[in-house]
């Protein structure tokens, strides 16, 4: 592929995951967000590895900046670049992503939709390990404080499901019709 088509196709991919992290900021259920669906999309359709990790990561990082700094200000009286779970955050999409490299190498609907609960369930469990690690008070540092921390996020998971299936039908339905219909977009 030449390096035009390179660079648009890169360009346009960088700001669909980006949208997809800023509509972190649009209302909706907890967890019932593009992030899970965002990592795998990247992991997906990156050609360079590197890019897949890190654009997602720093577009999770630049959301992440605008929620602590104007929404939630009130949480945070100083400017807040990173949170205490931020690793367990931003580890958890780097894993999703790999997912991506490994379940995705073909994008097809049921690879997709599986990848999708995986990258839920990794989410799921890493994600709230890290709510139970930093915990000093809410849950003891015990394998009981944890399965408590676990059964708690329960509702949440079931919000991160719903909106990894969603975004995922929108970020790669989305891709993948754009990519029929303007051929610089399509991998070569």
């Amino acid at each position: 592929m030449e390096k035009t088509k390179l660079d648009l196709r890169l360009g346009v991919l960088a700001l669909i995951v980006l949208a997809a992290a800023m509509s972190r900021l649009l209302p909706h259920p907890p967890n019932a967000t593009a992030v899970g669906a965002m990592a795998l999309f990247g992991g997906a359709y990156f050609s360079q590895r590197w890019q897949s990790v890190l654009l997602p990561l720093v577009a999770m990082w630049l959301s992440d900046v605008v929620l602590n700094n104007v929404v939630y200000k009130a949480y945070n009286p100083t400017f807040t670049l990173f949170t205490e779970g931020s690793l367990f955050i931003y580890g958890s999409i780097a894993l999703i992503t790999v997912l991506g490299w490994t379940l995705l190498k073909k994008v097809k609907v049921a690879n997709v939709i599986g990848a999708s609960l995986l990258g839920s369930t990794l989410f799921f469990l890493i994600s709230n390990f890290g709510v139970w690690f930093h915990s000093t008070t809410m849950y003891p540092q015990t394998f009981t404080g944890l399965m408590t921390c676990y059964a708690a996020g329960l509702p949440f998971f079931m919000n991160t499901i719903l909106g990894d299936i969603v975004w995922c039908a929108v970020l790669f339905g989305g891709f993948e019709l754009a990519q029929q219909r303007v051929s610089v977009l399509a991998k070569h």
